[in-house]
């Protein structure tokens, strides 16, 4: 038997960590005060934060002290607006930031294209 996490990083862990939990709960959670939240990257990247649980939204969200407040989206909203909308602006998801460690910014299509292949999993594992 080989070891399929033999190359596995805690940044791999953490995203799929979120694709599967947002596909089970069919949503995400993101901070929102008159707008969403956007917080500076490296250089001149901005990143809207997007976490896998109101939780992991709200522990962030007391140790970044923004004043912002965990709101939920759904994967439609996600994946059909708000996505979308961020590639325009050119502002990357930025996935489960912890306060160790940064965002993981996978870019818009290949998170789009992850949290469909995901979607499209679960719905053939619940027909089966």
């Amino acid at each position: 038997m080989t070891n399929s996490h033999q190359n596995t990083t805690p940044r791999d862990i953490r995203y799929q960590y979120f694709i599967e939990n947002v596909i089970a709960w069919e949503g995400v959670w993101a901070l929102y005060n008159n707008g969403w939240l956007i917080c500076p990257g490296e250089g001149e990247q901005r990143f809207c934060p997007f976490f896998a649980s109101r939780d992991h939204a709200m522990a962030w969200n007391e140790s970044a002290q923004t004043g912002y407040i965990p709101t939920a989206i759904t994967l439609i909203e996600l994946t059909e607006n708000l996505l979308p909308d961020l590639a325009r602006h050119q502002i990357e998801p930025g996935i489960s930031p912890t306060g160790d460690d940064g965002p993981i910014l996978p870019g818009h299509d290949p998170l789009h294209h992850d949290l469909i292949a995901a979607l499209k999993r679960s719905i053939a594992g619940s027909a089966s």
